[in-house]
């Protein structure tokens, strides 16, 4: 199954706005659309991604008011991307590396979608492979430690916190 290209999996309609729209704004969309992320674009082209860990530790954490943030100032860039052909499997490498949950699918310069770690995980019915994708990224990078996170639940980089094997975002939480 993780052979399939994202474009198979991939959600259409991503959650976008300019890179000059407040937060604030960007916050409600992002409530609208029941989603944890929104891709920046400019004049049409992505470039770049706001997440709500983006938002608590570049705004909350800093007690920064919303309504006086760009997306602009807070985004995340270069966007890490991927064609709508690269297959779920590369996606999935891409994603454990660069420790992501989210990978927005171009194609010529246009978004087309978003492709999720969810997604990824609720289409790959062969697990085995899936844990020896983690196994084989926990190998590459011997310091970190990558699996599921005890708090939340998502694929992510571990941190052992009082026996606890959890991501980082709780760990900011907690």
């Amino acid at each position: 199954m993780t052979d399939i290209p994202v474009k198979e999996i991939m959600t259409r309609d991503v959650c976008t706005a300019e890179k000059d729209t407040s937060l604030l704004n960007a916050s409600r969309k992002m409530i609208e659309f029941g989603v944890g992320s929104i891709v920046v674009v400019e004049n049409s082209t992505p470039i770049g991604i706001v997440t709500e860990s983006d938002i608590i530790k570049k705004v909350v954490s800093k007690n920064k008011l919303p309504s006086e943030i760009t997306l602009g100032e807070i985004m995340t860039y270069p966007l890490i991307k991927v064609k709508p052909s690269t297959s779920l499997r590369e996606a999935l490498k891409i994603m454990l590396k660069k420790g992501i949950r989210r990978l927005p699918v171009v194609e010529n310069d246009k978004l087309v979608g978003i492709v999720t770690d969810t997604d990824i995980l609720a289409v790959s019915i062969d697990l085995g492979e899936y844990a020896g994708l983690i196994i084989e990224s926990y190998y590459q990078r011997e310091s970190v430690e990558v699996g599921k996170c005890e708090m939340c639940g998502k694929i992510a980089e571990l941190i052992d916190v009082d026996g606890d094997k959890i991501c980082e975002d709780c760990y900011e939480v907690k």
